[in-house]
């Protein structure tokens, strides 16, 4: 196949070929060393082109992020079709983990600090909104979903960046048994809370 001029190349990078050549480069090199420079070079384009498609390093590193919870949240809306209470939690956890094994990279850049909030959390819809209808159908009562929300995300999250890191490697075989341990737990403790605040107070 012929090469095109860069000339050419040029002309047809657009915001949507510049973010994924970004992935691109998180998936192989890590979110920390995207760097524009490095971007320039994975497209073969001066750095000056790319200003024409983003706005800086931050403005490519928050679309990184909010593509990233975009496909989790599509995976785990997925996940949720069909499932309810526990057991939905559960297959909403595999999704979660098997996004971050699939794209351990962009998934530490999912979960770093929003640099673009606003967008972050519309992006964040589906995940979310999967998630609360889990819970309740697990029976947490509505004014303890968004604390059940962020208690499972932290206790997934843990269970995932020790994985990540290969703090199990050679621990057990059955990393699957951990992580269903984890999820009931953090479910199972949201419910009794959920009993002991409906419980009359004892005299």
């Amino acid at each position: 196949m012929t090469e095109l001029p860069l000339r050419e190349r040029r002309r047809r990078l657009d915001h949507e070929s510049v973010i994924a050549a970004a992935e691109t480069l998180v998936d192989r090199n890590g979110y920390d060393a995207l760097t524009m420079t490095s971007l320039a070079l994975e497209l073969d384009v001066r750095v000056s082109s790319l200003y024409n498609h983003v706005h800086n390093l931050d403005d490519l590193r928050a679309a990184i992020q909010t593509r990233a919870m975009r496909r989790l949240g599509h995976e785990m809306r997925t996940a949720a079709m069909g499932r309810t209470g526990v057991d939905g939690v559960h297959a909403l956890a595999e999704a979660f983990t098997a996004f971050a094994r699939a794209a351990p990279h962009r998934y530490i850049a999912m979960t770093r600090t929003p640099l673009d909030r606003h967008a972050y959390l519309e992006a964040s819809t589906d995940a979310a909104a999967a998630l609360a209808v889990m819970i309740r159908t697990a029976g947490v009562p509505d004014d303890l979903v968004l604390q059940t929300q962020l208690a499972l995300f932290s206790a997934i999250h843990g269970y995932i960046s020790l994985e990540l890191t290969g703090f199990f490697v050679g621990a057990t075989d059955n990393l699957d048994s951990v992580l269903a341990q984890v999820v009931r737990g953090a479910v199972t403790a949201a419910v009794l809370t959920a009993s002991d605040a409906a419980a009359p107070a004892h005299r």
